[in-house]
């Protein structure tokens, strides 16, 4: 739920960000409100993902039986380093679109 939240977020800020090019200040202010609350959604979303992310590591090895540890380690690895790319990047995309 949470990472759909966060994609949403991210479609929603860049809807409003393109949608707000040349209208009248008074609109580009509330666009602009409203595109900084998303942001804020899209945050609290991340720190979501990030502790059912964390609660769910604890517990991965409880669930592995001991000769795939190894292997499950190294996948774990790539795949955490992938998204901490993909969410950061995206979330940096975000807050530059929002407060610039």
């Amino acid at each position: 739920m949470s990472t759909g939240t966060w994609v949403a977020c991210m479609l929603v800020i860049w809807v409003i960000a393109s949608k707000s090019q040349g209208v009248v200040p008074e609109a580009a202010a509330v666009l602009s409100d409203a595109n900084s609350t998303v942001f804020w959604l899209l945050v609290v979303s991340l720190v979501g993902l990030t502790v059912t992310g964390a609660i769910r590591l604890l517990y991965w090895r409880a669930d592995t039986p001991p000769g795939e540890l190894k292997t499950k380690r190294g996948a774990l690895v790539v795949k955490h380093v992938a998204f901490l790319l993909i969410y950061g990047l995206g979330t940096l995309w975000a807050a530059l679109t929002v407060f610039r």
